[in-house]
Formats: C-alpha cells, sequence, structure tokens
C-alpha cells in the first residue's frame, strides 16, 4: 500500500523534471551499491552533480527509493533483472506511465502533484501559474508553513514541463520533455492578461475526460494500492476521494464506470454491484497489486509474441 507524505515540498528536483529513462539509470546506479552522497556519481551516471540531486529526488517521488535510498518492492518489480521482476524497465508500455502518474500524485513527496490532482484542479479546471501560486500560499497558511515564491514558482514549471506534451514526440533519453507527457493529461491555450492590453498569458487545464485510452489494469492498480479502501468502495468514494482514480486520472463518472466495468467483467475476484441505488465495487477475494502487475505484462508479451 502507497503511503502519502504529510510534508510539504516544493524543491529537490534542481528545477529538472524526470526524464524518461532517469529511474532505471537511477535504479541500476543503487543496484550496484553506488551511493548518491559520493563524488563519483555524477562520473558514474554520466550527469553534472545537479543532475545527480534530481535523479534522486525523483526516485523517491515515485517510490522508487524510500527515504534511505532503499529500492523499493516496486522499484525491482520494474526495473530489475531477477526471474518475475522486470516488467517494464524500459518504460514502453502506457500502463506503465499511468501507474507511475498515480504513484507520483499519492505519494505526494512532490506536494504540487497531490494537490493539483487531488484538490486544485477540482476548484480550477483553467489556471495561470499566477493561480496556483495563490492557492499554494493558501494551503501554506493554514499550516503555518513559510516557503519562497520562487521556490513555487520554480517547482510550477516542471510540472508543467512533466505533463504538457508540445510536440508529439517520443520521450528520449536526453530529451528536455518530462517522462508523462504522453499521457495528455494537460493542455493549455493563451490569452491576453487582464491587467495588461499587450501581453499574454498561458493558461493550463486539466479537463475530465472519458480516457477511454487508460489501460483498466492502472485503475485496478490505484484501488488496490489506495489504504483507505477496504473490500467494497464506492463510486462515489473512487470518483472523488483524495487519490481515488477519478482525481488521479481526471475521469468523468461515465468514464470511470465504463473502466470499473470492464474491471468487473476481466477479473473474476471483482464485483460492481449496486444496491439501494449505491453502485460500488466489491472484491470477493481482493487481489494483490504486484500479481495483477505481473499477469497483465506476461499477458502483454504473450500478445506481442504471437
Amino acid at each position: 500500500m502507497i503511503k502519502k507524505s504529510n510534508r510539504f515540498s516544493f524543491s529537490g528536483h534542481d528545477s529538472f523534471q524526470c526524464r524518461l529513462m532517469w529511474l532505471k539509470k537511477g535504479y541500476d546506479f543503487l543496484q550496484e551499491n553506488n551511493d548518491f552522497n559520493t563524488e563519483a556519481a555524477g562520473i558514474v551516471l554520466g550527469v553534472g552533480n545537479n543532475m545527480v540531486r534530481s535523479i534522486r529526488f525523483w526516485l523517491r517521488a515515485f517510490g522508487v527509493t524510500n527515504e534511505q535510498d532503499q529500492l523499493t518492492d516496486f522499484a525491482h518489480l520494474m526495473f530489475g533483472k531477477e526471474e518475475g521482476q522486470g516488467l517494464d524497465p524500459f518504460l514502453e508500455d502506457e500502463a506503465t506511465l499511468w501507474i507511475l502518474h498515480f504513484r507520483l500524485v499519492a505519494i505526494g513527496y512532490a506536494s504540487s502533484y497531490n494537490l493539483i490532482f487531488n484538490e486544485f484542479r477540482k476548484n480550477k479546471i483553467e489556471f495561470t501559474r499566477a493561480d496556483y501560486l495563490n492557492f499554494v500560499k493558501l494551503r501554506l497558511e493554514e499550516r503555518s508553513l513559510s516557503i519562497s515564491e520562487n521556490s513555487i514558482n520554480e517547482d510550477f514549471v516542471v510540472f508543467i514541463k512533466m505533463y504538457l506534451n508540445q510536440d508529439g514526440q517520443r520521450d528520449k533519453e536526453d530529451s528536455f520533455s518530462g517522462i508523462l507527457t504522453e499521457l495528455g493529461l494537460l493542455d493549455f491555450f493563451v490569452k491576453q492578461r487582464e491587467d495588461s492590453k499587450k501581453e499574454s498569458e498561458n493558461v493550463f487545464f486539466i479537463a475530465p475526460d472519458e480516457r477511454e485510452d487508460i489501460p483498466e489494469v492502472a485503475i485496478l492498480y490505484a484501488i488496490l494500492e489506495n489504504e483507505t479502501y477496504q473490500d467494497s468502495v464506492s463510486l462515489s468514494q473512487l470518483e472523488t476521494d483524495e487519490n481515488s482514480p477519478g482525481s488521479v486520472f481526471a475521469l468523468t463518472r461515465s468514464g470511470l464506470s465504463q473502466k470499473l466495468r470492464s474491471i468487473a467483467k476481466n477479473y473474476p475476484a471483482v464485483v460492481l454491484s449496486e444496491q439501494a441505488g449505491i453502485r460500488e465495487l466489491q472484491f470477493k477475494d481482493k487481489p494483490q497489486s504486484d500479481l495483477i502487475l505481473k499477469n497483465y505484462y506476461a499477458n502483454q508479451a504473450r500478445y506481442e509474441s504471437v
């Protein structure tokens, strides 16, 4: 189960968005008993010291490592080389990217992602950088915390680079694009500033959508990894709860319902029921998320070999 971080942090990435191969690069680095704190780390990774810090940060943000820089079970499952591991080390399956997106939001080590998908976008589908800055300031005031405006602004820029796909091209290792641009979650348009007749500004949006392209395994994984969900969970919870599929994947109710019907059809342990007007997902025998992933990628491999 994913445990949410309770800290507020808007720095640590050194203004670098996570690149496509950084998670595997970082995994291999630690698996070979290297240490991020040594001067040789940059030489081994083939990057500058600021990128070393950034890779270390993103490993933690995606739950590839824990706070002690130890590789997690998820890390070995996705990137390992032992039998039953290495399900998608090069992030070639779209389901992997959706799962990574969920983990980034749900873990909350990088606070912006949890705040934007769980709270901010629900109150303001269209937003500017200034809108987000004001939102964060309010959240900080509620906790009697103070973080520099510059840090929040730089963090927002990294968020945009992580998700905004402007060229439609597959990321490459040395690309400036973020790891999650292919998901198509974020878009923008340009409008004239209200306080200026000459200047314009970017307006971003994460619109609720059917998202037919999300593999159902990513939805089921998000449900199984949510520690607040028991053997039955209502459609309303799955739509609006913190770190729910509806919140994290910006799904409409109809899109979510369709995914749940598909899950119930293809997974015998899952039942979609409706009693007294309440629709809920029920588990007859709740599966483990790692086994769900292993079965999914094994089936994908068999399909591709045909």
